[in-house]
């Protein structure tokens, strides 16, 4: 049980940690800002910044991207690997966090402008009862079935944490959401909030024209013979 002044830190602070303990389900709600932080639920900090980094990370920008799996696809088609040349927003969310129900908007408008762009969320913090039969899948699908057209993107549920672990705790985060900007190279070039909007489309845009060959140095056509 949250003391009240915990909660009340909790509830300014906006924070959700990705890993919260077995059978946690917070009651924070996501502060009255544009861009709200991540949302806590093991431990409260009182600064409203992500939680420090337990280790250095080994994931950062520029390095390539893990391989990507799901235990169930719950919307779009299966991804089973990052096409050269396409560019992905990899998402990491949960249905209890607050500021990630927020940043589902902008992720759908952001698939709905870049249709070239591949954006998956990716459901790797569902809160698995301490006891009971396990509806951390059903739960994930009724929300998606639900929110329909306001979440239209890929959506993907990791039920170990598997991605979690190669993504999110290798890149030292622990707060959701984060999504992570893959090039056309298979290399990350962005990670952050995904309601710093502004910041990840630009991130999305400047990897899609990277990824695109420049017109002026493509090799000239040979010239016809008369």
């Amino acid at each position: 049980m949250i003391r009240p002044m915990l909660l009340t830190v909790l509830i300014a602070s906006g924070v959700a940690l990705a890993e919260p303990p077995a059978g946690s389900h917070p009651t924070a709600t996501p502060p009255k800002t544009d861009q709200p932080k991540p949302v806590p639920s093991k431990k409260v900090v009182p600064t409203g910044k992500r939680p420090a980094p337990a280790k250095e990370a080994t994931l950062k920008v520029g390095s390539k991207a893990p391989a990507i799996t799901a235990d169930k696809w719950v919307k779009g088609a299966e991804v089973k690997s990052f096409e050269s040349g396409k560019v992905y927003v990899v998402e990491f969310w949960a249905t209890w966090c607050p500021p990630c129900v927020k940043s589902i908007p902008h992720l759908t408008e952001l698939q709905k402008t870049h249709k070239e762009v591949t954006v998956i969320g990716m459901a790797s913090s569902e809160h698995k009862s301490a006891d009971g039969p396990d509806k951390r899948l059903e739960k994930v699908e009724k929300f998606v079935a639900a929110k329909g057209d306001e979440m239209n993107y890929t959506v993907a549920y990791d039920a170990n944490r598997a991605m979690s672990k190669d993504w999110m705790q290798a890149a030292g985060q622990s707060g959701i959401p984060t999504a992570f900007v893959v090039g056309g190279d298979g290399k990350i070039v962005w990670i952050g909030n995904p309601l710093s909007t502004e910041k990840m489309t630009d991130a999305v845009e400047k990897a899609l024209k990277d990824a695109k060959p420049d017109s002026a140095t493509a090799d000239p056509k040979p010239a016809r013979k008369g």
